[in-house]
């Protein structure tokens, strides 16, 4: 568990609105609380205004506006946020590939279970 005795904050950054929602529901039934944003440049601006929240980020690579690799570098940019956040790419398989030089705690390959989504997180989010 984190400090405080409760899980981190799952932030979604998704810019498929059908991903989004089977997310939304899924891990609010599981229990999480969760932030959901559609692209890198809306989490940037959550980030700002939460900056020490302790969260495990779902990071969807390919988006528009600002993409997943974009919102890496800031968080490279700004190591007091970086250190509160776990790091979870999702994308296919030749994009995750093409990510191999990212720092992460996890990856998410699409199409992807929800068995292998809460696998995943659940262990991330007690950290």
């Amino acid at each position: 568990m984190s400090g405080d005795g409760k899980r981190r904050i799952i932030t979604v950054v998704e810019d498929e609105q059908q991903l989004r929602d089977m997310l939304n529901q899924v891990l609010t039934l599981e229990g999480f609380t969760l932030e959901i944003t559609k692209n890198g440049q809306e989490v940037i601006s959550l980030l700002e205004k939460t900056p020490t929240t302790p969260r495990v980020m779902l990071l969807d690579l390919v988006m528009p506006v600002l993409d997943g690799w974009g919102v890496v570098r800031w968080l490279v940019e700004h190591p007091d946020i970086k250190a509160n956040t776990k790091l979870v790419l999702m994308s296919a398989n030749e994009r995750l590939k093409m990510a191999s030089d990212i720092e992460r705690d996890a990856e998410l390959e699409k199409p992807f279970g929800i068995d292998r989504l809460l696998a995943i997180l659940t262990p991330l989010a007690s950290q």
